[in-house]
């Protein structure tokens, strides 16, 4: 559909017939009708406006959801342009109406009658209203004119002149929004659909969570149940509501958990159409949409519009943030007429199979039944199928780019079903960080989970401790309450990491006890160190429990290293199983059966905190890794470079002569910057042991890196890089290490013995920069702050330390370096450079050597 509405086609779709309005038509076109002759109709348009208007009640019965759906949008244009016919009649102007038609010269402007679409879901009832103010200007305008046409013009004085041109303007628009607006809440008061595209539906639910959509689906549909309606699916999906709420074993006995209907809170949300060139991935981009709490009126909006049969809606959400549990919700939730809802979990289906293919697949999955595309849609006998796609990011990552056109060949299937008369609308659910990865079809709106703030965290726990209200003082626990979930806000505001922590609190209330005082490396410490105990505890006798949960850690970590090191929040099995052949070639294997795949698939599949993406590509299920929520990656990261570097400091103690052995750490850091994951960096502030011991054992192994061979891993390879970009890697993330443990450094701690530190650092900085890509070496700049030291007006040294906000709080960093008169801010220094027309602020680290010996630059800030 275009962006409006053709007036004629309007009154024609809703039965409307007048003879004034045919003779108009015959006159002009359907589409532009002259405005002499509708001054002259204007009685009679209004009249049969308020007629069809009127039969309201006839619009939903015994109709299809396209027709259905096309009388509520016709309705819409007849609505907006009787009020503005009406509006013309109100004005008080120094002529009489009826010498608004003819005159000489009176048929040589026309109307275009066509409305503006009505309201959408996504956006407000203002900005719909607006739209439609700014139809009526134009309107307005033509109306304008042909008053000046008109004989009456020539005898109206100056000041009736001035009258009449801002009547036809502003005061014309106003009334008729007015009239507009009144006559749209007064339908949306007995049409459902009226109320759900404006988003004025009633704001304060009756029902708890998704059953409020099912409550107002009801009020649109018809009632009837259609013999040809597959049933068995909706029974089908209607079972996900009775079943827990997660598939996970090693509960306390006891602790029970609740079911999808019962635990689900509806997530607040934000919703926008996307235009060319926008990227939903960003948060950016979504700052300028607000906060909604209605999710189930906005889903109720998107499929009673014609826009749900032309572009599929994305459902956007962090991992854990509840994507698939929506989609089974919305799956079970959708069960009466007009829609029939088939929700395809794209894990389980062919990849490179057509959409029409991936169904027939899900259909056969779900019932066991064989059914082909067309016998389902025909089945339906006019309702509107709601095809489900969930997991559309796991098919980017299994397969690749390859699937980079998905969502344009959802749109043509939609396209070409609604040309055959078999309308479907599709709901896409994807992860947001890959969201930029694939192309978006015009018109597609798409709609971004937001984390759960405190209301909705609470709402979820009062479920969680009424299911579990025997279980607690049984079990000498308090409940879960929300101001412990609260302290670890990060987590909390996760539908999945909400429930990891009850888990955890339900171990003795072990959140519960030290709430305030746990630090997050310890927090992390002990959430994955009792998950992998507890699933250990269910196969092997308890005295081994403790060492294999450290291996388990281990493997997760070097998991964990084989996203980092590609760049990625995520990995193929067969690249996870490949590095932990040469990073744990004997330790990783563990008596048992032999398992189709390698330590890999052993690392993740007994691990809560890893999410496996899945799709099917010839038959072949393809795998690949992510960590449910990224912190969990990048504390395992830091906690394996820690306890490298724990052994390392043991190492330099009791072979001072010999040296220290730093193969697995080199052969880990020479691939990725560490400043390009900032938590990865927090974390490793807060593991620091023995600061001095550490600081001593990194600065040697960066002074001594043109003396000691590289005795990395040769055959860890996760990319293609030469042994200069590896060293450029390696002596960067030796910086951060250093830093990390030591409030401050000079440069010449780490180049001792150099006449010129300042030209050495200046060395490293431009190798830095020449190897490392350009987001790592910005983020370089972005976390070492470096502060120049005079003497006698020369620059003499460095001092460096790390501009790190709080991982978790978020703070601007800034130096303070009291009585200093030779201070320069990063910022002043940033100002300088571009100021110099160097060639970029991303080369501070390099390049602000020779604008600092610049007699100008050296001063005191202001």
């Amino acid at each position: 559909m275009g962006d409006k509405y053709r007036y004629i086609d309007a009154v024609r779709l809703l039965g409307g017939a007048d003879p004034a309005l045919e003779a108009l038509v015959s006159t002009g076109t359907v589409a532009l009708l002259p405005v002499a002759g509708v001054m002259e109709a204007r009685g009679a348009l209004v009249k049969l406006g308020a007629e069809l208007l009127g039969r309201w009640r006839d619009w939903r019965p015994g109709s299809t959801w396209r027709a259905r759906t096309d009388r509520f949008e016709a309705a819409h244009a007849v609505l907006v342009v009787t009020a503005y016919i009406e509006a013309v009649e109100t004005l008080d102007l120094p002529f009489a109406p009826g010498e608004l038609h003819g005159g000489e010269g009176g048929g040589r402007h026309y109307w275009e009658l066509a409305a503006p679409l009505c309201p959408a879901p996504h956006r407000s009832f203002e900005q719909a209203v607006a739209a439609v103010r700014g139809y009526y200007l134009g309107l307005g305008q033509q109306l304008l004119a042909h008053v000046r046409e008109l004989g009456l013009w020539e005898r109206l004085g100056d000041h009736d002149r001035q009258w009449t041109v801002a009547a036809y303007g502003d005061e014309l628009a106003e009334m008729a929004v007015l009239r507009y607006t009144d006559r749209y809440r007064t339908l949306a008061r007995d049409v459902p659909e009226f109320a759900f595209w404006a988003g004025i539906a009633d704001h304060q639910p009756s029902l708890p969570g998704m059953a409020e959509l099912e409550r107002l689906i009801s009020l649109v549909a018809s009632g009837e149940t259609l013999p040809g309606r597959p049933g068995v699916l909706d029974r089908l999906h209607q079972a996900a509501l009775v079943r827990p709420i997660a598939e996970t074993g090693g509960l306390p006995i006891g602790l029970r958990l609740p079911t999808l209907a019962q635990a689900y809170v509806t997530p607040q949300f934000r919703a926008a159409e996307i235009a060319p060139g926008d990227d939903p991935s960003a948060d950016a981009w979504w700052e300028g949409h607000p906060v909604r709490s209605d999710l189930p009126v906005f889903l109720a909006g998107f499929l009673t519009s014609s826009a749900a049969a032309e572009a599929p809606l994305i459902v956007l959400g962090q991992p854990g943030s509840g994507k698939s549990v929506l989609s089974k919700v919305l799956a079970a939730r959708l069960r009466d007429a007009p829609f029939l809802p088939i929700r395809v979990p794209l894990r389980e289906v062919q990849a490179g199979a057509g959409i029409q293919e991936q169904i027939e697949e899900a259909v056969y999955h779900l019932s066991g039944e064989r059914q082909d595309w067309p016998a389902i849609a025909g089945s339906a006998g006019g309702t509107l199928p709601v095809v489900i796609l969930d997991g559309f990011d796991e098919l980017l990552q299994a397969t690749g780019v390859r699937q980079s056109d998905y969502l344009m060949k959802v749109a043509r299937f939609q396209h070409r079903e609604a040309d055959a008369g078999r309308a479907v609308a599709v709901v896409v659910t994807s992860r947001t960080a890959v969201a930029n990865r694939a192309g978006l079809p015009e018109g597609t709106v798409v709609a971004r989970l937001e984390p759960f703030e405190a209301d909705a965290t609470r709402r979820w726990l009062e479920v969680w401790n009424a299911v579990n209200a025997d279980y607690f003082p049984a079990a000498g626990l308090e409940p879960f309450t929300v101001d412990v979930a609260m302290t670890q806000r990060h987590l909390a505001g996760q539908p999945l990491l909400l429930l990891m922590l009850a888990f955890y609190d339900a171990d003795g209330n072990a959140l519960r006890r030290e709430p305030g005082t746990l630090g997050q490396a310890e927090l992390y410490e002990r959430l994955m160190t009792r998950f992998a105990e507890r699933a250990l505890e269910k196969l092997h006798p308890r005295e081994q429990v403790g060492r294999l949960a450290e291996l388990e850690l281990l493997r997760l970590s070097f998991v964990a290293s084989s996203m980092f090191n590609r760049g990625r929040q995520w990995a193929t099995i067969e690249e996870v199983d490949a590095d932990l052949e040469v990073l744990l070639p004997e330790r990783r294997r563990t008596p048992g059966p032999v398992r189709q795949h390698g330590g890999g698939h052993e690392a993740v599949a007994r691990s809560f905190f890893v999410h496996r993406a899945q799709a099917v590509r010839d038959d072949e299920v393809l795998h690949t890794f992510e960590f449910v929520h990224a912190t969990f990656g990048e504390f395992l990261i830091a906690r394996l470079v820690a306890s490298l570097l724990r052994e390392l400091v043991a190492q330099e103690s009791s072979l001072v002569l010999t040296g220290v052995h730093d193969g697995l750490l080199r052969t880990l850091l020479s691939w990725a910057t560490l400043s390009s994951r900032l938590p990865v960096v927090s974390f490793l502030r807060e593991l620091v042991g023995d600061a001095d011991g550490w600081r001593a054992v990194v600065l040697r192994l960066f002074r001594e890196l043109d003396a000691r061979e590289d005795s990395s891993i040769a055959a860890y390879r996760p990319w293609i890089a030469g042994p200069q970009r590896r060293y450029a890697y390696y002596s960067a993330n030796l910086m951060v290490l250093a830093l990390a443990c030591t409030p401050e450094l000079r440069a010449s701690e780490f180049m001792p013995g150099h006449e010129d530190v300042v030209t050495e650092w200046r060395s490293y900085a431009l190798l830095w920069r020449s190897q490392c890509a350009l987001a790592e070496w910005q983020s370089l700049v972005d976390l070492v702050a470096v502060r120049p030291v005079w003497s006698q007006d020369d620059l003499r040294e460095l001092h460096l330390k790390l501009s790190l906000p709080d991982l978790w709080e978020p703070a601007p960093f800034s130096w303070s370096w009291a009585g200093m008169d030779k201070l320069l801010t990063i910022a002043q220094l940033r100002r300088q450079i571009m100021f110099s027309a160097l060639p970029d602020e991303g080369a501070l680290l390099a390049l602000y050597v020779d604008d600092l010996r610049r007699p100008e630059v050296r001063r005191a800030p202001p």
